[in-house]
């Protein structure tokens, strides 16, 4: 009986890593996520409530720790926490990384398997810059 209750906690406990494993930012997986938004599109997003999520990678935002203007950083890492704290009745969300590659699309991927409207932003912050759109510090 012992062994039968082992055998079942270590398959519980890799078919649980399976499923995080999806989401592990850090991971050579590159999704792609074809919902996109691109930064002279994003205002009307925003007007219709649209919440900005920036989702690079700590050392990322650490190395240039500015936002685009209304957006609120979360560390892609521990997206299962704060996205149980959001709701996909409270409008769409965009999704930004550096350049708009494989972090915030799989942010992305993460949030529309949860029932979100999620948009990435194309070109991420970097595309948001190079267009001359103003960034903001972040609070402290």
């Amino acid at each position: 009986m012992n062994t039968n209750l082992g055998y079942r906690l270590a398959l519980l406990l890799i078919v649980t890593a399976g499923c995080s494993a999806e989401y592990e930012f850090r991971s050579e997986d590159r999704p792609t996520y074809d919902n996109t938004v691109a930064a002279d599109e994003l205002a009307s997003l925003q007007q219709r409530g649209a919440r900005i999520v920036d989702v690079r990678l700590l050392e990322d935002f650490d190395a240039d720790p500015v936002l685009i203007p209304n957006a609120s950083y979360h560390d892609p890492d521990e997206i299962e926490s704060w996205a149980n704290q959001m709701s996909p009745a409270d409008g769409p969300v965009v999704v930004y990384c550096v350049k708009g590659k494989w972090v915030s699309q799989k942010a992305a991927n993460y949030l529309n398997d949860r029932g979100f409207e999620v948009y990435s932003l194309e070109g991420g912050i970097e595309g948001w810059k190079s267009t001359g759109n103003d960034t903001q510090a972040t609070p402290d």
